[in-house]
């Protein structure tokens, strides 16, 4: 599972249109994580909301990765955190009456 913010994904678009050296594909991710650290993540952020758990490898195989964009980063891209990432997902959903 990899998790990025969508204004990281804009500024990505954007910085690649304007480095003439870019070239190939680009992986724009923050990490790559297991569901059970993003779940983890969420429960300790906000303890009010009732966050299943999970073991702690709930995908056998998938290797975590704290930084699988270098292309990106290399020119200048510094991505939200995870939590950053899930703080402003959860005010977007309050802000729309999805969750209170």
């Amino acid at each position: 599972m990899g998790s990025v913010h969508v204004k990281d994904v804009a500024l990505a678009h954007i910085l690649l249109y304007e480095n003439p050296s870019a070239s190939g594909r680009h992986l724009c991710v923050e990490a790559i994580a297991h569901y059970s650290d993003f779940a983890a993540k969420v429960a300790e952020l906000y303890p009010e909301y009732k966050v299943p758990r999970f073991p702690k490898d709930t995908q056998p195989g998938l290797l975590r990765a704290s930084n699988p964009s270098k292309k990106l980063t290399d020119i200048g891209l510094r991505f939200a955190d995870m939590g950053e990432i899930i703080k402003d997902a959860v005010l977007s959903l309050k802000s729309k009456g999805y969750i209170s």
